[in-house]
């Protein structure tokens, strides 16, 4: 369990966690679901920079599923999405409704219960039962997604390889050095003794001819 919860392991899930929620929330998906009908709802909201309540219609579209659960979608214009005519879409949906026309519907966002919060409806369009869609704008943006990682982690094994090789040069130019500086302290040390064995034995010379003197005829 330690060995999961590292530091490492930590921050590339949490931005893999975070990423993956951002695409669910933001790419969009298709429902087929039954038209039943369209709301108007006022909204009383409090602006934030002045702080005066102000009322607006929230647009919203009635749905329900093929197994007669209610979906709820709001209906309003997003820049991102190329969505300009809200109006349009309420009147599209509610021509659906009065046939209980089975349509599929592109939206994007969560339903929140507990933030009474709905997709956002972009676009629909008329289908018979059995329709299966194909999301081929989410998977080229997946695939560019992840293409754009795989060149990320790429890269980024590639700084790491060449960090590695720089800090194991160092570390080889430190060995380097260190059996140098070894080497010259052996050398010395060796010397050293060297010198001392030779100071030893001109001392021991030195008595030993004295000797020789002292007991001569």
């Amino acid at each position: 369990m330690k060995k999961i919860l590292t530091v490492r392991n930590t921050l590339i899930a949490l931005p893999t966690v975070i990423l993956m929620a951002a695409l669910h929330y933001s790419l969009p998906q298709v429902d087929v679901v039954r038209a039943v009908g369209v709301e108007i709802k006022r909204v009383d909201i409090t602006e934030g920079d002045t702080g005066q309540n102000r009322t607006r219609d929230v647009y919203q579209l009635q749905m329900e599923t093929l197994d007669g659960k209610p979906k709820v979608y709001r209906n309003e214009d997003n820049f991102l999405y190329g969505k300009f005519a809200s109006a349009d879409l309420q009147t599209q949906v509610q021509s659906f409704a009065a046939d209980k026309q089975l349509v599929a519907l592109r939206h994007y966002g969560w339903r929140l219960k507990l933030f009474s919060t709905f997709p956002n409806a972009v676009k629909a369009w008329p289908v018979e039962k059995g329709y299966r869609h194909i999301p081929i704008f989410n998977i080229v943006v997946l695939a560019f997604i992840g293409y754009l990682i795989f060149m990320l982690v790429r890269y980024i094994r590639r700084v790491r390889n060449a960090l590695d090789a720089k800090r194991r040069s160092l570390d080889a130019d430190r060995a380097g050095r260190e059996a140098a500086v070894s080497h010259e302290k052996q050398a010395a040390a060796g010397t050293r003794r060297e010198t001392e064995r030779k100071n030893q034995d001109d001392v021991n010379t030195f008595f030993n001819t004295d000797d020789d003197k002292n007991n001569g005829p």
